[in-house]
């Protein structure tokens, strides 16, 4: 989506962090947004723009997959996001 003005970058951006953070997407679902939503690509040519196993891509898309830390952090970095860890609120 070469054609997306920065506004709506920063909105896709923001809707994506928001649905995370709400627990409304997985964080396979985030990745396959900016995947899709910001640069347009499809599996394999997202996975060898961050020299990752499309396969890998694929697997995380799909929830099937427990991955490396550093490669969740690698397929974020494109939006300028970062996996961080916040206190929720446990009824006891």
């Amino acid at each position: 989506m070469d054609n997306l003005s920065i506004e709506e970058r920063r909105a896709i951006i923001k809707d994506i962090e928001e649905a995370l953070a709400n627990g409304d997407i997985s964080l396979g679902a985030a990745i396959k947004r900016i995947r899709t939503d910001l640069y347009g690509m499809n599996q394999a040519h997202y996975a060898k723009f961050l020299g990752v196993a499309d396969r890998t891509l694929r697997d995380i898309e799909k929830g099937k997959t427990d991955p490396r830390l550093s490669i969740i952090e690698k397929l974020l970095a494109p939006a300028g996001l970062r996996l961080s860890a916040k206190a929720v609120n446990h009824k006891l």
